[in-house]
């Protein structure tokens, strides 16, 4: 593992029973050897530790959504890294030593637009709000509306009625 910082920690919630036990123990003997050198990982099991399910959002609002399925789950901090599937020991290895790294933060905007996440290389941050928007903060005000309607002149409206004049009246209607 890199020096220059301290390993992540994980979090593996696991269903219990499990749905393979052999698939199961062989992930436990995995972690169990990695956790005896040096990586902290934290394993739950559904059963034993139901209070970890309820208190973890990150889990809980998973499971509601997309239901037991999903198990098991791991997480790096509050982000889900894994579902569905064991984590692999060079998952849980990389999960680790990447999650301990410092990172400098960035905007979701910009992460999502630039190259990489770099501050640099991301969209800049509007400094105020423009259009609809800001008609809804009440930043800008609305365009004016238009005052009267279209001169339809001597056409007729299909729709039965009015015939350019105004509001249908009480004669005949064509048809």
């Amino acid at each position: 593992m890199n020096d220059e910082h301290e390993p992540a920690a994980l979090d593996i919630f696991l269903p219990s029973p499990p749905p393979d036990h052999e698939q199961q123990e062989a992930f436990l003997d995995e972690a169990a050897a990695l956790a005896v050198a040096g990586q902290p990982i934290t394993v739950y099991l559904q059963d034993e530790d139901a209070w970890a399910f309820e208190q973890c959002e990150p889990v809980r609002a998973l499971l509601e959504s997309a239901g037991e399925g999903a198990l098991p789950i791991t997480l790096l901090g509050l982000d889900i890294v894994v579902t569905a599937v064991y984590p692999t020991t060079e998952q849980m290895t990389r999960f680790a030593r990447e999650g301990g790294a410092s990172r400098t933060p960035t905007s979701a905007a910009a992460a999502a637009c630039g190259p990489g996440g770099t501050p640099t290389g991301g969209a800049p941050m509007p400094r105020e709000a423009g259009g609809f928007a800001a008609q809804l903060m009440g930043a800008s005000p609305a365009p004016a509306r238009p005052t009267g309607g279209p001169d339809i002149g001597g056409r007729r409206n299909l729709t039965g009625g009015d015939h350019g004049d105004g509001l249908p009246g009480d004669g005949p209607a064509s048809r």
